[in-house]
């Protein structure tokens, strides 16, 4: 009986033990995984496009987190109005990956991606920029001031790679031109200061000069009464 008892006080144990086992790997996992400290980057494909156009956001997460975790995007127009929210999830590698469009805003768009390994670890956030071609006006003090981007191709010529062929019986010289194309973006502030309307200003002087001719026509006939008697 007592072989018996002893057996079945083993199985509890191992029971219990078992469970308090389980229970320490499920709270001290999080606590592991949230002090491993990562670093989170993003980016776009480009760093200008023209409205209405793909635009590529991309980035990593490092070292690679355990699978089933996710990037939150978003992309902000010049204004600060959210223009998209995104999600991404990331690979076994660390890397993540998302497509948005180019608003009809022009100007510097601003991308946040927001990461963090479970919800009781810490948040990573980081920022990038990109532009837009068009033009973006905003009120000032002083008067509007109006931004306009645009976009150019310039082509450079540089000096070409001779490359000397020779064969049998005389030799070929073959002369290749190499081109380099350079895209630049040009961003143009013109400020147009607006004129406040001067009606108030133009009564005042109005009435202002009717009253100095009144005290005039008023001394004059003053003086004139006064020389009679």
């Amino acid at each position: 009986m007592k072989t018996l008892n002893s057996v079945i006080d083993t199985r509890n144990a191992a029971r219990i033990t078992g469970a308090g086992m389980l229970l320490a790997f499920l709270f001290l996992t999080p606590v592991f995984a949230s002090a491993t400290s990562y670093a989170v980057t993003v980016g776009t494909d480009k760093t200008l496009y023209n409205p209405g156009t793909t635009i590529t956001i991309s980035g990593t997460v490092t070292p690679a987190p355990p699978a089933g975790t996710y990037v939150t995007i978003s992309v902000t127009d010049p204004n600060g109005i959210l223009t998209d929210h995104l999600s991404a999830a990331v690979g076994g590698t660390g890397s993540y990956s998302a497509t948005s469009v180019a608003g009809s805003a022009g100007g510097a768009y601003t991308v946040k991606a927001v990461w963090s390994a479970n919800v009781t670890g810490p948040a990573y956030t980081v920022t990038s920029t990109f532009q837009v071609n068009g033009t973006t006006t905003s009120a000032s003090g002083g008067g509007t001031t109006t931004t306009v981007l645009e976009q150019f191709t310039t082509t450079v010529s540089q000096p070409g790679v001779t490359t000397t062929v020779v064969q049998a019986g005389g030799t070929t010289t073959v002369v290749q031109q190499q081109q380099t194309t350079v895209t630049q973006a040009v961003t143009t502030s013109m400020i147009v200061t607006e004129s406040a309307s001067a009606t108030t200003d133009s009564t005042a002087l109005a009435v202002g000069a009717l009253g100095l001719i009144v005290a005039i026509v008023a001394i004059v006939l003053a003086v004139l009464f006064m020389r009679k008697k």
